[in-house]
């Protein structure tokens, strides 16, 4: 009863002030007041980079959605169901009003039109996104899949005895709903490179209608891996004398390729392996001279298109420091991944050369798991370019098992069975979307969803 009257008030509401800059709206509560206000920092449409400030006599936590034009959340026709973005952002009011900042990257994805601040899942303030504003991306190029991280063999959680079996297939379909042209992953199919896990990939990857592709991860090229394993099992159609279409080159080592579908109208997709798991050496390496070699003459070849260039690990920012760049975060009390890519080495620096001087690569990776909220100890941990300085370089969380921690905590949870991330990408002309998703709840992640220029 209580929420049927607060919807009767709210549905009578109407805004009070709108600016090109940012937006306010007041809804009288049972004798209270909220207010919302989103203050834009940039002029681009579908860009929602900014601060969202929450005014109210109402203490308490406040969740910000994404609004239809009936102050519904927005949601999109996912396999016959509605998958809801998730909450942008939350805030605690607790003196009258409280902020948000907004990511850089975020989105604000096709079809929202409102801003809406709930309390204990009653609809407390909602707004109207300025006209200028609204993204309208034009009719999408194609679509395809981001994963990571699944770990055939690791995590048994689950009543199969090994949760991959269960997150994989639902991701893949889930991805399918959206007509997309393939999955691309930055590796860790595995627990150690075991046959047995490549076979379990195998299997289900076939059962789809898109090829499923991906570079090797650490655990891949650890105790149990044989080349001829990877080559028979993973990414088929690449290394046989019958190429799938779009197959343009493959590299001496028998890993290492380029994809270009036709329907990518020219971008090119290239799978990078590292041979080895070797981290925090002077003398560590992740990828040889000769792969470098390859890798250096495909950025050239390709520099006028855009590149989607998946490869496991992660780099150090750009001060190089492991623990704050893209991929990775420190809390409080120092908790960080601890396997980047060892900076100052001799592949890492020139790797880093190349993701300098070849600003039109995506890069993709995994590798620490940390989930899309983690995002809250590092502003850059999912997506950046530092500045313009680097291409844009992507996290991709794990299908089988995010990762998260506290501000406060020495210790790292594994979400086996609890979550299971990835992304949805989606290009357009002149922009890419970057919807992150969380596979179990069936929910795009409106906090980790972003957009740059094409």
């Amino acid at each position: 009863m209580f929420t049927k009257i607060a919807a009767r008030i709210l549905a009578t509401v109407l805004p009070l002030v709108m600016a090109f800059n940012g937006l306010t709206f007041s809804v009288p509560f049972l004798g209270g007041k909220t207010e919302i206000s989103y203050d834009f920092s940039n002029s681009e449409a579908g860009s929602a980079a900014g601060t969202v400030t929450v005014s109210s006599s109402v203490n308490g936590d406040y969740e910000i959605y994404w609004g239809t034009d009936a102050e519904e959340k927005l949601s999109v026709e996912v396999n016959g169901n509605k998958a809801y973005y998730s909450e942008l952002c939350e805030m605690t009011v607790g003196s009258g009003s409280a902020s948000a900042e907004i990511y850089e990257f975020t989105a604000i994805p096709e079809g929202a039109q409102t801003v809406l601040a709930f309390r204990n899942r009653v609809l407390m303030a909602s707004a109207d996104i300025p006209d200028e504003k609204l993204a309208d991306n034009g009719g999408k190029t194609y679509s395809f899949g981001a994963l990571s991280d699944l770990h055939f063999n690791r995590y048994n959680f689950s009543l199969s005895g090994d949760d991959a079996q269960l997150t994989f297939p639902n991701a893949l379909t889930f991805l399918s709903a959206f007509d997309i042209s393939l999955v691309g992953m930055s590796g860790d199919l595995s627990s150690n490179g075991e046959r047995s896990a490549f076979e379990k990939f195998n299997s289900i990857a076939s059962r789809y209608g898109f090829p499923v592709y991906t570079c090797t991860g650490n655990h891949d090229v650890s105790s149990y891996y044989e080349l001829k394993n990877w080559q028979e099992l993973i990414n088929t159609g690449v290394y046989g004398e019958n190429k799938r279409a779009g197959v343009v080159e493959v590299a001496d080592n028998g890993m290492d390729f380029v994809y270009a579908p036709s329907e990518a109208k020219g971008d090119v997709f290239i799978f990078f392996s590292q041979y080895r798991w070797d981290y925090n050496k002077p003398t560590s390496r992740l990828v040889t001279d000769e792969q470098l070699d390859w890798l250096s003459a495909q950025l050239e070849k390709y520099k006028n298109e855009t590149v989607f260039l998946f490869f496991h690990t992660f780099l150090a920012n750009a001060d190089g420091d492991p623990d704050m760049g893209e991929g990775n975060l420190k809390n409080n009390v120092g908790n960080s991944y601890d396997l980047v890519f060892t900076p100052g080495t001799a592949d890492e620096a020139r790797f880093r050369e190349l993701m300098k001087e070849y600003k039109n690569v995506v890069f993709f990776n995994g590798h620490s798991h940390w989930a899309y909220d983690m995002q809250k100890f590092n502003p850059q941990m999912n997506i950046t370019d530092y500045n313009g300085e680097y291409a844009t370089m992507v996290h991709i969380s794990s299908v089988s098992s995010p990762r998260r921690t506290t501000a406060n905590s020495l210790a790292t949870t594994e979400h086996a069975m609890r979550s299971s991330e990835g992304m949805l990408v989606t290009v357009y002309p002149e922009k890419i979307v970057f919807t992150a998703c969380d596979f179990l709840s069936g929910e795009l992640l409106a906090y980790a969803t972003y957009v740059i220029e094409k």
